[in-house]
């Protein structure tokens, strides 16, 4: 059973995120006043309301990409590359709900990276694709993959071997096909095992979701609703800030003319904001799931607190324009401008409102930019 008491990498290369229980800058505040109350079933609220159905529908989406491609490499056709291209949409779209749950199952066994080696300044995913392409013979299958550095394990590496310049939805039949089909098919079994991975783990009977559903003083890890809440906020606030400050800001640069389209989160397959909407949605989903109760004179932080989350998850959804323009247009810049300046204030009531009325105290920053 694995250890969900210990962190696993915690860090991604170029942007170090540290998510222990301090380093994360969160402590439960008691004999803080509270503004609002925590349902005493918040953990099963969350994890039955939103978590579970979000992990399986991340593992769903990964099997019909993996069985998409498999009959789609056997008999590539125009109209195939396209249901590749919408069910690699979905996958994108559900992991971008799950992603902001950095805690437990998600972290645990490196799964996290796995799934999602990025952000990624150096280039070490197309560089050890590359390499590992390079010898056709030597393509992996899917258990061996999950061997191989996490560059090439997940969904950053499958994006740049389907959407690359002559990648294999552009160069149907070509003499790399068959080698980076199978390669494709890897990863994509991949993700379906830790998708598999993850829903048992949260499903109902599964250890970590026993444990998230039902605190006690007995529990390993979560001794009360307290501790559900400190881990539910945590998970909040630190979606929010990596949306902004690692997806957002180094792509936007100080100005258009500093801004690089190319630092954004799928970019190659034009993915970026409606990747960042789901994002967003999944939080706003989950947040709504636990069903947290306010005081009169406090209603309006429940109300606040919506609506900014459905401001920004409609700002990403009326982006229209490749990604790409970033840089040459000002309707494009401005909408991810905005998006930026609206999850400062998202994250600014999670933090400030939110997280007091629950008894959670924030403290020092969770991003390190090491």
């Amino acid at each position: 059973m694995p250890d969900y008491t210990k962190n696993s990498i915690g860090r991604m290369h170029g942007a170090a995120w540290r998510f222990t229980t301090l380093g994360i800058g969160f402590l439960l505040a008691a004999g803080i006043a509270r503004a609002g109350e925590l349902p005493a079933d918040l953990g099963s609220r969350l994890a039955q309301g939103y978590i579970a159905p979000a992990m399986q529908s991340f593992h769903r989406s990964a099997g019909q990409l993996h069985t998409g491609l498999q009959a789609w490499c056997s008999s590539p056709t125009e109209q195939g590359a396209q249901e590749i291209k919408d069910k690699f949409k979905n996958v994108v779209m559900a992991w971008s709900g799950i992603e902001f749950l950095r805690f437990g199952p998600l972290i645990a066994e490196h799964r996290f990276e796995r799934v999602y080696f990025w952000p990624d300044p150096r280039g070490r995913t197309s560089r050890q694709v590359k390499k590992l392409l390079a010898d056709p013979a030597g393509v992996p299958a899917a258990q061996a993959l999950s061997k191989h550095s996490v560059a090439v394990q997940g969904l950053p590496a499958l994006e740049y071997t389907l959407y690359r310049d002559s990648g294999l939805l552009a160069s149907q039949g070509g003499d790399s096909f068959s080698s980076e089909c199978a390669y494709a098919v890897s990863i994509s079994e991949n993700l379906v095992a830790i998708g598999s991975e993850l829903g048992s783990a949260w499903g109902k009977g599964g250890d970590y979701a026993q444990k998230f559903s039902q605190p006690s003083p007995e529990n390993s890890l979560y001794r009360s609703t307290d501790e559900i809440a400190h881990e539910a906020i945590k998970a909040l606030s630190s979606g929010l800030q990596f949306a902004r400050d690692v997806k957002l800001l180094p792509m936007l640069g100080d100005d258009i003319s500093r801004a690089k389209y190319q630092r954004a989160p799928f970019w190659r397959s034009g993915l970026t904001a409606p990747s960042m909407a789901a994002g967003v949605d999944g939080m706003l989903r989950f947040y709504q799931a636990g069903g947290y109760q306010y005081k009169a004179d406090d209603a309006w932080v429940q109300a606040s607190t919506t609506d900014e989350l459905i401001r920004v998850r409609d700002n990403f959804n009326s982006v229209n324009a490749d990604i790409k323009q970033v840089a040459s247009s000002e309707e494009t810049y401005r909408q991810f401008k905005l998006a930026a300046l609206m999850i400062k204030n998202a994250k600014g009531l999670v933090d400030e409102n939110v997280a007091p009325a629950l008894g959670v105290r924030i403290g020092f920053n969770a991003l390190d930019g090491d």
